[in-house]
């Protein structure tokens, strides 16, 4: 189980973007490049998050043929590193570490802050 999932609040705690909240557009698992696909582990160096409206960048993209719809400048935010990010507890919002419990054979996130359940 991840402690940070899509939807989720989050705040940045380094960077430009520092202090800014947003929510969880999506979220990038790396992994290591291997000449075979059996030799494919997963990279902690590599998972990073999109956050909604933090490190927005602009490319520059040109129109190729027909199938590519935007073209001229297009501002996008790019993936920034989980390490950078902590996740917003719903109940006392303050940015909070993450900690499990299972309970009935479910494994649920837990806020170390206040103990409140995190997920619903």
């Amino acid at each position: 189980m991840q402690r940070i999932k899509k939807g989720d609040t989050v705040q940045v705690i380094a960077g430009n973007y520092l202090n800014i909240q947003g929510e969880v557009k999506e979220i990038k698992k790396g992994f290591k490049v291997a000449r075979r696909h059996q030799d494919a582990k997963p990279d902690p160096n590599k998972d990073r998050v999109v956050v909604a409206g933090v490190n927005m960048v602009k490319k520059h993209q040109r129109p190729v043929s027909q199938t590519r719809t935007q073209t001229g400048i297009i501002e996008f935010e790019a993936p920034i590193h989980i390490s950078n990010v902590m996740l917003v507890c719903p109940n006392c919002a303050e940015p909070v570490r993450v900690r499990f419990e299972i309970e009935d054979g479910k494994k649920r996130r837990v806020c170390k802050r206040c103990d409140a359940a995190i997920d619903k």
